[in-house]
Formats: C-alpha cells, structure tokens, sequence
C-alpha cells in the first residue's frame, strides 16, 4: 500500500498568497503530470486542483524515493531559494493514510464547509482529465472511483446536515452578519464557470439584479442562470460603477481587475468585490481606494464551529470511510490476481463450450450453428464465471483467494 503517495498544499496549512504559488493553469496540469508519469517507478499519477487545495496522487509499480516537491516546484518555477521556505507548507500521505484522506475529503469532510457538494465533482473530473492525459493507471482509477462512490454515499446515507454549501453561500451568509444587503442591487459576477453560476444563482435568490460576464457574446452558444443580463467581458469595466456588488471567480491566471483601471472610473458610491479564485483574480491594492473593500476565499470563515447534530453525523460518516477504505486494500492486495482469474475464466468457459458442443451435435444443428452456440456459450460462461471470482475475491481473505485460485489451477491442468 506504500505505492500509493500523495503530496499537496491546502487551506488548512496555506493562506490564499501561498496556495496561489502552486495554482497551476490546464496545461501546467497536464505538463506536470506527464513529467511525473516519465519518472522511474511511476505507473499513473491524478492531479486534484482546487481552489483550497493542490493535490498529487501517485501510484508507484515500486517502492521509489521520488521528490514530487522538486519536480513541482521545476514546472510552477519557484526559485531553488523559495523552495526550501515553502516545503512546510506540504503534506505527505503514504498508503492507507493517502486512501483515507481522500474519501474523507471526497465526501467534504475535510473543506472548508463541511459536507459541501462542490468537492465530489471535482474529484471526478480531476480523474476524468487524467485518463484525458492518459496517465492514470487501473490502481488509481479504481482510488478515485471508490472515491467518487463513497462521497456519494456520505451524502445520500449519512446526509450531513449543512448551513452554507458553498463558498459564495458561505460568503453572502457572512456579509449579511455585518449589515450587508442585497435585495434591489446591482451586482457584476466575472465568470461563468460552475462557481460564477453558483454565485449568480445566489444573488438572484436575494433579490439583487444580476450580470454575468462571458467570453463570446453569440446568442445561444452560451448559457447563463435564468434571470440574469449578460455582456461581454471586455465590457466589465464599464459595468462596475453601477453595481454595489462585484464577484470574480475565474480560473485565469491573469487579474480580471487591476486598481489602475478600477481608479480611473472615479466611483462615487460603495463597491464591495469578492475574489473567489485562486490565483487571486482581483487586485488586493483596489481595498486601498476609497469606498472599496476586497475579499479574498480566505476572509470567510467557512470552516468554524460543528453542531451537535453535525458530530454524529461526521462519526457516522466516517465510520464508513472505514469500511470503504477496508474495501479499497483488499482489492489492492488482490488485484495482482486479476490475470489469473480471467485465465480461469477462459479455460472454464472452454470446457463448457466443449461440452455444450456435443450436446448441439446431437441435436442436429448444422454446423455453422453449433459454432455460433459453442462461440455464444463461451463468451458467456467466461463472463459468469470471472464475475463469481471477482465476487469472491472482494468477499474473501487474500490468502483464502490465493488458495482457491490455486486449487482451481490445479483441476483445470489436470482436465
């Protein structure tokens, strides 16, 4: 189980300015998991990129000392004397302990909002862009989708009771405690990736007029939440002196809002700007002007305070991490036992065809249709009989599974 490592940089040990050092765009995704993948030992690697969290799963075919900090740190270009500064800033999971963190944080036990829906879909598609990469292997693709299935359970059977379920909730719930409203305002959110319709979604739900920003402005090729005006991107600048509320939430790794521009509109009433990205898509010099305040992801205290109800329902949860974790080691121990069962499989599936074969004869069939039975008896008898070794092979002790693939070896050699 030590083949499987995981290295990252999350919420809980890094501010916003930290974790953003180490965002990395799609193609420094990809670039850095392809130079993982060409390292010695490797046989897949997944990465998860979050807006609180950069992590690297790794599935090694052997036991190797691989420095995925360096290699990291090489594709995101941190200076050799700033790599030594910010190691702390990463933890290290190997095994069992790696497998557990990531169902538990599959299922949202460990964000920033416990129990947010966000995360399971994140996980999935960090898979989904891996084997798009083509560098996932069977063990890892077997992890994340162990994973996905867990998270799913936690939510359909545990059900944890929530109060915000996302960051822009948790942020509007927030600013309302401190007299914020937002019913009759305008508000300009900059993006329409999931957490810009999120945010949209949320301001509309408190009454304020909404306007998205988005990349091509053609009739119907883009999708908008209902209720909500629309302009172009490049047109955001003018936009802002009528709005109160201001959200980015891109994935760009460039400022969607620089104070020199933001400055030269002369505002003449309060704007709030909320930066829900990382790397930061807002300036944080535009909450030096006046009348202008800037949150970051970080302001939000998202993560504090876990009621009575919500206690039992994280133990029950993780209670079945437990059992899914268990699960996920014997299908690792075992899984070097695949080749032999569909081996089995086939010599089975042979010897009923063989059989069948003469059953078919004597009931006169022409020739041709006892070769397409025998084929379609084969092909099914393989099917069923591996499906009832893999049955056992997830029921049963490892080695009592070695011991019946064993014994059935030896009937089949000596058939």
């Amino acid at each position: 189980m030590r083949k499987i490592q995981m290295m990252g940089i999350d919420h809980s040990r890094a501010t916003v300015a930290e974790r953003e050092l180490f965002s990395l765009t799609k193609a420094k995704q990809k670039e850095l998991m392809e130079a993982v993948i060409r390292q010695q030992g490797v046989g897949g690697c997944v990465l998860l990129s979050t807006c609180n969290r950069t992590e690297l799963y790794v599935s090694l075919q052997k036991e190797e000392d691989i420095d995925l900090y360096r290699i990291f740190c090489h594709i995101r270009e941190i200076p050799q004397t700033a790599q030594d500064e910010l190691q702390h800033l990463f933890c290290r999971r190997s095994g069992e302990d790696a497998v557990r963190h990531l169902f538990l944080l599959t299922g949202g036990l460990k964000s920033r909002i416990i129990g947010e829906d966000q995360i399971l879909t994140q996980v999935r598609e960090a898979l989904e862009y891996a084997r798009l990469c083509n560098v996932a292997d069977t063990v890892l693709k077997t992890l994340f989708r162990m994973a996905v299935t867990v998270g799913k359970k936690i939510k359909t059977q545990v059900a944890i009771p929530r109060g915000n379920t996302s960051a822009i909730a948790a942020a509007l719930a927030q600013l309302e405690q401190e007299g914020h409203t937002f019913g009759g305002t305008q508000c300009l959110v900059i993006g329409n990736g999931e957490m810009g319709r999120l945010t949209a979604r949320a301001f509309r739900e408190r009454g304020a007029f909404v306007t998205v920003t988005v990349r091509q402005y053609r009739s119907g090729q883009v999708q908008i939440p209902e209720g909500c005006a629309r302009i172009h991107y490049g047109e955001r600048y003018e936009k802002i002196p009528e709005c109160r509320y201001v959200v980015s939430a891109t994935s760009s790794p460039n400022l969607t809002l620089e104070k020199e521009k933001i400055q030269e509109l002369n505002l003449t009433g309060a704007l709030t700007l909320i930066d829900l990205a990382v790397p930061r898509d807002i300036d944080p010099c535009i909450g030096k002007l006046p009348q202008t305040e800037v949150y970051n992801i970080d302001d939000f205290q998202t993560g504090t305070g876990v009621s009575e109800e919500q206690s039992a329902s994280i133990e029950a949860a993780k209670e079945l991490v437990e059992e899914e974790v268990a699960e996920f080691v014997s299908w690792y121990e075992c899984k070097d036992m695949i080749p032999e069962i569909r081996e089995l499989g086939t010599m089975a599936a042979q010897d009923v065809s063989w059989r069948m074969g003469k059953t078919f004869h004597e009931m006169q069939f022409a020739p041709e249709v006892c070769h397409q039975l025998a084929d379609a008896v084969e092909q099914t008898a393989a099917k069923v009989f591996q499906k009832m070794l893999f049955g056992v092979r997830d029921h049963a002790d490892s080695d009592v599974m070695r011991e019946c693939l064993d014994a059935l070896g030896q009937v089949w050699k000596k058939e």
